[in-house]
Protein backbone atom coordinates (compact mmCIF):
# COMPACT_ATOMS: atom_id res chain seq x y z
CA UNK A 1 0.00 0.00 0.00
CA UNK A 2 1.25 3.43 -0.89
CA UNK A 3 1.60 5.96 1.91
CA UNK A 4 -0.62 9.03 1.34
CA UNK A 5 0.97 12.49 1.10
CA UNK A 6 0.19 16.00 -0.06
CA UNK A 7 2.58 17.92 -2.32
CA UNK A 8 3.18 21.64 -2.88
CA UNK A 9 5.36 22.77 -5.77
CA UNK A 10 6.89 26.24 -5.89
CA UNK A 11 7.35 28.23 -9.07
CA UNK A 12 10.78 28.58 -10.59
CA UNK A 13 10.75 28.34 -14.37
CA UNK A 14 13.00 25.66 -15.81
CA UNK A 15 13.99 24.71 -12.26
CA UNK A 16 10.74 22.76 -12.15
CA UNK A 17 12.67 19.89 -13.75
CA UNK A 18 14.67 19.50 -10.55
CA UNK A 19 11.49 19.66 -8.48
CA UNK A 20 10.08 16.78 -10.54
CA UNK A 21 13.21 14.80 -9.69
CA UNK A 22 12.77 15.43 -5.96
CA UNK A 23 9.11 14.41 -6.20
CA UNK A 24 10.23 11.25 -7.97
CA UNK A 25 12.37 10.32 -4.97
CA UNK A 26 9.35 10.68 -2.68
CA UNK A 27 7.27 8.52 -5.03
CA UNK A 28 9.97 5.85 -5.07
CA UNK A 29 10.01 5.92 -1.27
CA UNK A 30 6.48 4.51 -1.34
CA UNK A 31 4.31 7.63 -1.17
CA UNK A 32 1.36 8.60 -3.34
CA UNK A 33 0.37 12.25 -3.59
CA UNK A 34 -3.35 12.35 -2.88
CA UNK A 35 -3.51 16.11 -3.36
CA UNK A 36 -1.08 18.47 -5.05
CA UNK A 37 -0.88 22.20 -5.58
CA UNK A 38 1.51 24.22 -7.69
CA UNK A 39 2.35 27.59 -9.13
CA UNK A 40 3.93 28.34 -12.50
CA UNK A 41 6.58 25.66 -13.14
CA UNK A 42 5.30 24.01 -9.98
CA UNK A 43 1.93 23.69 -11.69
CA UNK A 44 3.59 21.86 -14.60
CA UNK A 45 5.08 19.31 -12.22
CA UNK A 46 1.99 19.06 -10.03
CA UNK A 47 -0.22 18.28 -13.03
CA UNK A 48 1.94 15.31 -14.03
CA UNK A 49 2.03 14.05 -10.44
CA UNK A 50 -1.78 14.33 -10.32
CA UNK A 51 -1.92 12.25 -13.52
CA UNK A 52 -0.02 9.49 -11.67
CA UNK A 53 3.27 9.69 -13.51
CA UNK A 54 5.87 7.49 -11.83
CA UNK A 55 9.42 8.63 -11.14
CA UNK A 56 10.77 6.62 -14.08
CA UNK A 57 8.11 8.00 -16.40
CA UNK A 58 8.86 11.57 -15.33
CA UNK A 59 12.54 11.02 -15.99
CA UNK A 60 11.89 9.63 -19.48
CA UNK A 61 9.63 12.52 -20.40
CA UNK A 62 12.13 15.09 -19.14
CA UNK A 63 14.68 13.67 -21.60
CA UNK A 64 12.19 13.64 -24.50
CA UNK A 65 10.82 17.15 -24.25
CA UNK A 66 12.38 19.66 -26.62
CA UNK A 67 12.73 22.41 -24.01
CA UNK A 68 13.98 25.23 -26.28
CA UNK A 69 10.97 24.70 -28.57
CA UNK A 70 8.60 25.63 -25.74
CA UNK A 71 9.62 29.24 -26.35
CA UNK A 72 7.39 29.78 -29.37
CA UNK A 73 8.07 33.35 -30.43
CA UNK A 74 5.30 35.77 -31.30
CA UNK A 75 5.24 37.38 -34.80
CA UNK A 76 7.99 39.92 -35.29
CA UNK A 77 10.27 38.52 -32.58
CA UNK A 78 13.07 37.65 -35.01
CA UNK A 79 13.30 41.10 -36.58
CA UNK A 80 16.94 42.18 -36.13
CA UNK A 81 17.66 44.57 -33.24
CA UNK A 82 14.08 45.74 -32.69
CA UNK A 83 12.28 42.39 -32.76
CA UNK A 84 12.08 41.82 -29.01
CA UNK A 85 10.99 45.38 -28.32
CA UNK A 86 8.26 45.25 -30.96
CA UNK A 87 7.03 41.85 -29.75
CA UNK A 88 6.94 43.05 -26.16
CA UNK A 89 5.13 46.30 -26.92
CA UNK A 90 2.58 44.88 -29.41
CA UNK A 91 1.96 41.41 -28.01
CA UNK A 92 2.50 41.82 -24.27
CA UNK A 93 5.10 39.05 -24.29
CA UNK A 94 7.89 37.49 -26.31
CA UNK A 95 6.43 33.98 -26.48
CA UNK A 96 2.93 32.63 -27.01
CA UNK A 97 2.93 29.64 -24.69
CA UNK A 98 0.76 27.65 -27.11
CA UNK A 99 3.44 25.03 -27.63
CA UNK A 100 3.85 24.54 -23.89
CA UNK A 101 0.11 23.96 -23.59
CA UNK A 102 0.16 21.52 -26.51
CA UNK A 103 3.06 19.50 -25.09
CA UNK A 104 1.46 19.29 -21.64
CA UNK A 105 -1.85 18.31 -23.16
CA UNK A 106 -0.10 15.39 -24.87
CA UNK A 107 1.68 14.36 -21.66
CA UNK A 108 -1.57 14.32 -19.72
CA UNK A 109 -3.44 12.54 -22.54
CA UNK A 110 -0.90 9.72 -22.35
CA UNK A 111 -2.33 9.04 -18.89
CA UNK A 112 -5.94 9.41 -20.00
CA UNK A 113 -6.25 12.87 -18.45
CA UNK A 114 -7.51 15.99 -20.20
CA UNK A 115 -9.80 18.08 -17.98
CA UNK A 116 -10.16 18.62 -14.25
CA UNK A 117 -13.19 16.34 -14.41
CA UNK A 118 -10.84 13.45 -15.17
CA UNK A 119 -9.30 13.77 -11.69
CA UNK A 120 -10.77 13.20 -8.26
CA UNK A 121 -12.18 16.47 -6.84
CA UNK A 122 -9.50 18.50 -5.07
CA UNK A 123 -6.61 16.36 -6.35
CA UNK A 124 -4.99 19.21 -8.30
CA UNK A 125 -5.09 22.92 -7.57
CA UNK A 126 -3.22 25.53 -9.60
CA UNK A 127 -2.59 29.22 -8.90
CA UNK A 128 -2.91 31.94 -11.55
CA UNK A 129 -3.60 35.66 -11.39
CA UNK A 130 -6.25 37.73 -13.13
CA UNK A 131 -4.36 40.83 -14.30
CA UNK A 132 -7.56 42.51 -15.43
CA UNK A 133 -9.12 42.37 -11.97
CA UNK A 134 -5.94 42.36 -9.84
CA UNK A 135 -6.67 39.14 -7.99
CA UNK A 136 -5.37 35.65 -7.54
CA UNK A 137 -7.38 32.73 -8.87
CA UNK A 138 -7.22 29.12 -7.73
CA UNK A 139 -7.96 26.68 -10.53
CA UNK A 140 -10.25 24.86 -10.95
CA UNK A 141 -12.16 26.29 -7.95
CA UNK A 142 -12.26 29.87 -9.19
CA UNK A 143 -13.59 29.04 -12.65
CA UNK A 144 -17.15 29.09 -11.33
CA UNK A 145 -16.92 32.87 -10.93
CA UNK A 146 -16.31 33.11 -14.67
CA UNK A 147 -19.31 30.93 -15.53
CA UNK A 148 -17.06 28.08 -16.62
CA UNK A 149 -17.65 24.40 -15.93
CA UNK A 150 -14.46 23.37 -14.14
CA UNK A 151 -14.97 19.69 -14.92
CA UNK A 152 -14.66 20.44 -18.65
CA UNK A 153 -11.75 22.87 -18.41
CA UNK A 154 -8.43 21.60 -19.88
CA UNK A 155 -5.72 21.16 -17.27
CA UNK A 156 -3.04 22.05 -19.83
CA UNK A 157 -4.69 25.44 -20.34
CA UNK A 158 -4.73 26.07 -16.59
CA UNK A 159 -1.05 25.15 -16.45
CA UNK A 160 -0.33 27.56 -19.29
CA UNK A 161 -2.13 30.35 -17.42
CA UNK A 162 -0.15 29.72 -14.25
CA UNK A 163 3.12 29.67 -16.24
CA UNK A 164 2.51 32.84 -18.26
CA UNK A 165 5.35 34.92 -16.84
CA UNK A 166 4.42 38.56 -17.61
CA UNK A 167 6.37 40.20 -20.44
CA UNK A 168 7.93 36.83 -21.29
CA UNK A 169 4.83 34.79 -22.18
CA UNK A 170 1.64 36.40 -23.47
CA UNK A 171 -1.15 36.50 -20.90
CA UNK A 172 -3.91 33.97 -21.56
CA UNK A 173 -7.38 35.27 -22.29
CA UNK A 174 -10.29 33.91 -20.25
CA UNK A 175 -13.82 35.03 -21.09
CA UNK A 176 -16.40 35.42 -18.34
CA UNK A 177 -19.49 33.66 -19.66
CA UNK A 178 -21.73 35.66 -17.33
CA UNK A 179 -20.59 39.11 -18.40
CA UNK A 180 -18.68 38.58 -21.65
CA UNK A 181 -15.63 40.34 -20.20
CA UNK A 182 -12.22 38.95 -21.10
CA UNK A 183 -9.63 38.65 -18.35
CA UNK A 184 -5.90 38.33 -18.92
CA UNK A 185 -4.54 35.45 -16.83
CA UNK A 186 -0.87 35.21 -15.92
CA UNK A 187 1.83 33.71 -13.72
CA UNK A 188 0.51 32.53 -10.38
CA UNK A 189 3.83 33.38 -8.71
CA UNK A 190 2.63 36.99 -8.65
CA UNK A 191 0.01 35.85 -6.14
CA UNK A 192 1.47 32.85 -4.33
CA UNK A 193 4.78 31.37 -5.36
CA UNK A 194 4.60 28.55 -2.81
CA UNK A 195 0.86 27.81 -2.40
CA UNK A 196 1.07 25.74 0.77
CA UNK A 197 -2.21 27.29 1.88
CA UNK A 198 -4.02 25.15 -0.68
CA UNK A 199 -3.39 21.84 1.11
CA UNK A 200 -4.75 20.79 4.48
CA UNK A 201 -1.92 20.93 7.02
CA UNK A 202 -4.18 19.96 9.91
CA UNK A 203 -4.64 16.33 8.87
CA UNK A 204 -2.28 13.48 9.68
CA UNK A 205 -1.24 13.28 6.03
CA UNK A 206 2.35 14.53 5.60
CA UNK A 207 2.84 17.60 3.41
CA UNK A 208 5.96 17.73 1.24
CA UNK A 209 6.97 21.12 -0.11
CA UNK A 210 9.30 21.27 -3.12
CA UNK A 211 11.28 24.50 -3.48
CA UNK A 212 14.26 25.42 -5.70
CA UNK A 213 17.35 27.01 -4.17
CA UNK A 214 19.88 28.92 -6.24
CA UNK A 215 23.36 27.70 -5.30
CA UNK A 216 25.29 29.58 -7.97
CA UNK A 217 27.73 31.75 -6.07
CA UNK A 218 28.53 33.88 -9.11
CA UNK A 219 26.89 37.28 -8.98
CA UNK A 220 24.60 37.77 -11.96
CA UNK A 221 24.37 41.02 -13.83
CA UNK A 222 21.50 41.73 -16.21
CA UNK A 223 22.36 43.78 -19.28
CA UNK A 224 19.33 46.08 -19.57
CA UNK A 225 19.06 47.67 -23.00
CA UNK A 226 15.50 48.65 -23.77
CA UNK A 227 12.00 47.69 -22.61
CA UNK A 228 12.20 43.98 -23.46
CA UNK A 229 15.37 43.34 -21.48
CA UNK A 230 14.07 45.48 -18.62
CA UNK A 231 10.86 43.45 -18.48
CA UNK A 232 12.84 40.20 -18.49
CA UNK A 233 15.06 41.49 -15.67
CA UNK A 234 12.02 42.49 -13.61
CA UNK A 235 10.50 39.02 -13.91
CA UNK A 236 13.67 37.00 -13.36
CA UNK A 237 14.40 39.11 -10.30
CA UNK A 238 10.88 38.55 -9.04
CA UNK A 239 11.27 34.81 -9.56
CA UNK A 240 14.66 34.53 -7.84
CA UNK A 241 14.90 37.38 -5.33
CA UNK A 242 12.87 35.54 -2.72
CA UNK A 243 15.36 32.68 -2.93
CA UNK A 244 18.03 35.00 -1.52
CA UNK A 245 15.82 36.14 1.36
CA UNK A 246 14.96 34.21 4.55
CA UNK A 247 12.25 31.66 3.84
CA UNK A 248 9.08 31.43 5.81
CA UNK A 249 8.67 28.59 8.27
CA UNK A 250 5.89 26.08 7.87
CA UNK A 251 6.19 23.77 10.84
CA UNK A 252 3.96 21.07 9.40
CA UNK A 253 5.53 21.12 5.92
CA UNK A 254 8.47 18.91 5.05
CA UNK A 255 10.34 21.33 2.84
CA UNK A 256 12.66 19.74 0.32
CA UNK A 257 15.02 22.46 -0.88
CA UNK A 258 16.37 21.54 -4.30
CA UNK A 259 19.68 23.16 -5.34
CA UNK A 260 19.89 24.40 -8.93
CA UNK A 261 22.40 26.44 -10.92
CA UNK A 262 20.26 27.48 -13.88
CA UNK A 263 18.44 30.75 -14.57
CA UNK A 264 14.69 30.35 -14.20
CA UNK A 265 13.93 31.31 -17.81
CA UNK A 266 16.88 29.59 -19.49
CA UNK A 267 15.11 26.93 -21.57
CA UNK A 268 18.12 26.40 -23.82
CA UNK A 269 19.07 22.97 -22.52
CA UNK A 270 19.53 19.55 -24.07
CA UNK A 271 17.85 16.32 -23.04
CA UNK A 272 21.08 15.30 -21.34
CA UNK A 273 21.17 18.53 -19.34
CA UNK A 274 17.51 18.13 -18.40
CA UNK A 275 18.24 14.62 -17.14
CA UNK A 276 21.11 15.95 -15.05
CA UNK A 277 18.77 18.50 -13.44
CA UNK A 278 16.18 15.80 -12.76
CA UNK A 279 18.78 13.49 -11.22
CA UNK A 280 20.16 16.27 -9.02
CA UNK A 281 16.63 16.91 -7.77
CA UNK A 282 16.12 13.19 -7.19
CA UNK A 283 19.27 13.02 -5.08
CA UNK A 284 18.07 16.01 -3.05
CA UNK A 285 14.86 14.12 -2.31
CA UNK A 286 16.75 10.96 -1.36
CA UNK A 287 19.01 12.90 1.02
CA UNK A 288 16.05 14.66 2.60
CA UNK A 289 14.21 11.42 3.25
CA UNK A 290 17.33 9.77 4.67
CA UNK A 291 17.97 12.72 6.99
CA UNK A 292 14.35 12.68 8.10
CA UNK A 293 14.54 9.01 8.98
CA UNK A 294 17.72 9.58 10.97
CA UNK A 295 16.15 12.48 12.85
CA UNK A 296 13.06 10.40 13.63
CA UNK A 297 15.17 7.57 15.04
Amino acid sequence: MKKPAFGVFEGGGIKGIALAGAAGAVLDAGYRFERVAGTSAGALTASLIAADYTADELRRQVARINWPSLLDGVPGLKIPVLGKHIAFLRRGGLYRGARLQRVWSQLLAAKGISTFGDLDPGRLRIVAVDLSHERGVVLPDGLEEYGIDAARFPIARAVRMSSAVPFIFKPVELQNRYTGDVSLMADGALGSKFPVELVDQRSDTPVFGFRPVDIDEIHRHNEIRGPASLAAAVMTTGMSARETLPRGRFESVRQILVPTRRDSLDFNLTGKQALAMFDEGYESGVRFLADSEMAAS
